[in-house]
């Protein structure tokens, strides 16, 4: 068999997932569908990089979504210190709680990377988005209730963070990589600049496509810090909590300001 090309393959990938994303994305126009676009649109992103990384043995890991074992199977039989092979659950659930406490070390990693990254840039973004927007009253606190305010940080976290960064931190800057395997020294970290400033485009083209505001563009920008984020951790763990916290934090400046 001959092997992939990988532009040739992020090139048809990408036009069907853009396609797919604007077909979905036109569902919003018809009241009964219009609050499952962005699980859809989710679910879309989602399966497709975890079916295109699942292809080649350890391609999970290698494209860096494996979350430290959450969302991939166990690649040898889960045994006791005995042998025996240890009970699933009902539907399950014994080998997610596992997988969850295996995943938790790399969890609070990350975590706390995403944290660091956040607190070294959210004050300068702070400063420009007042700059730019000169608000005319001071900044308050949004008026959510509390639980609502948790759902939507859930809904940045699961919805929007996770399938964005699995396809295009995950799979197109590997494949993107693939293409371009010469690296650059950039912010003491090997990065191949093509695959970075493709995927950062390609990010951006696809939220342009849901609505053709060139404003949806900007997001290229942040693309480009969660990809070099997603090249220093080796995975897309820092990039999901620093994506859901960006958009959280735009979200509250917004609220409070404008």
């Amino acid at each position: 068999m001959r092997p992939r090309s990988p532009l040739r393959e992020v090139g048809v990938v990408y036009l069907v997932v853009a396609g797919l994303t604007f077909g979905i994305t036109r569902l919003r126009d018809i009241p009964p569908a219009t609050d499952y676009v962005h699980l859809l649109v989710a679910a879309l992103f989602l399966l497709v990089a975890l079916k295109l990384a699942q292809r080649e043995p350890g391609g999970m890991r290698r494209h860096g979504i494996d979350l430290a074992g959450l969302l991939s199977p166990p690649e040898e039989e889960d045994a006791d210190a005995s042998g025996a092979q240890r009970p699933a659950g009902p539907l399950g659930l014994l080998d997610l709680l596992r997988a969850v406490r295996d995943a938790m070390p790399a969890a609070i990693r990350e975590g706390t990377v995403a944290m660091v990254v956040a607190l070294a840039i959210f004050p300068a973004f702070a400063l420009g988005f007042a700059l730019y927007h000169q608000p005319e009253r001071p900044f308050v606190w949004p008026p959510q209730e509390l639980g609502d305010f948790a759902s939507f940080v859930a809904t940045q976290l699961v919805v929007v963070a996770l399938p964005e960064e699995a396809l295009f931190r995950g799979w197109f800057q590997t494949r993107l990589g693939d293409a371009f395997p010469r690296t650059h020294r950039l912010l003491g970290t090997d990065v191949s600049i093509p695959a970075l400033v493709g995927q950062a485009a390609l990010f951006a083209v696809v939220h342009f496509v849901v609505d053709f505001s060139p404003a949806r563009l900007a997001v290229f920008f942040p693309g480009l810090l969660f990809g070099w984020l997603r090249v220093w951790r080796g995975g897309i763990g820092a990039p999901i909590l620093l994506h859901a916290a960006s958009n959280v934090y735009a979200d509250i400046l917004v609220r409070g300001w404008l």
